[in-house]
């Protein structure tokens, strides 16, 4: 009787060690580089975040600076029942008129007017200096000198210091400089000012002659001139944590209170 053998079945093959290794290499390199990708997205991501708040932060200090600018010269100096320019209180008007440049100044980009990283200013915040320090009303005659140290004549100032914004706050016109008064950071801590600088618009900035005068160029006493005022205001800055992530800003401001005087 014949016998017949079982017939085992084939070997299954497998996965080599070299094999497997190769293989979980080739993974980690592809995962490697979607890891990369996803870190590089999410950086740039994280950048666009910084920069974006950065420019937030600067864009509400110019814009400050910009409505305070606009305000300078302001002063009720209106004299009731006037008929013309003559009306006006110039004396008055001349206390709170003048816009000055000052600190750290230089023509950096040799158009002849200097870039001051310091401006002073003021104006009649609530109408205090119509009335007089005595509570009577200003005729067009002229201003007591107690007015002029009075408490209610406001003293502005924005100026660039070791790398902050500051505004003037207090002080009185004995200290009305750009190292005198109450200065106040007005920056944000996560925020490096790098650059600040005004300067007066030469096309812009000019004196003409408005009353009582022959219309030639020469201020002759007692003519009253009008000075129309513009500024370039530029504002730098960087994060205080990334010194990479930086924005500039420019504006014009055009002073809305033209400053009215009488030539003496």
């Amino acid at each position: 009787m014949l016998r017949h053998s079982a017939v085992l079945p084939d070997k299954q093959s497998g996965f080599s060690l070299v094999e497997l290794m190769v293989g979980i290499t080739v993974g980690l390199i592809i995962l490697s580089g979607a890891i990369a990708v996803f870190a590089k997205l999410s950086f740039a991501g994280l950048e666009n975040v910084r920069a974006t708040r950065l420019n937030e932060q600067m864009r509400g200090s110019l814009n400050l600076i910009t409505r305070e600018l606009q305000r300078s010269g302001y002063a009720n100096a209106w004299v009731a029942g006037s008929a013309n320019v003559l009306g006006l209180n110039t004396e008055l008007m001349g206390l709170f008129g003048t816009v000055t440049l000052g600190g750290s100044c230089a023509d950096g980009d040799g158009d002849g007017a200097d870039e001051c990283d310091c401006v002073l200013y003021s104006y009649d915040l609530n109408d205090s200096a119509k009335q007089g320090v005595g509570g009577g009303t200003l005729g067009a005659g002229g201003v007591s000198a107690a007015l002029q140290d009075n408490a209610n004549f406001e003293l502005f100032g924005f100026r660039l210091n070791g790398g902050a914004l500051e505004m003037r706050t207090a002080g009185d016109s004995g200290s009305y400089t750009c190292a005198g008064g109450t200065w106040r950071d007005i920056s944000d801590d996560n925020v490096l000012i790098t650059a600040l600088t005004f300067e007066a618009a030469p096309n812009d900035s000019f004196d003409s002659e408005v009353y009582n005068g022959n219309g030639d160029a020469v201020q002759d006493s007692g003519e009253i001139w009008l000075l129309r005022r513009k500024f370039n205001v530029v504002l730098s800055g960087e994060l205080a944590t990334d010194s990479a992530v930086t924005v500039e800003l420019r504006d014009e401001v055009k002073i809305k209170n033209d400053h009215y005087y009488t030539v003496p």
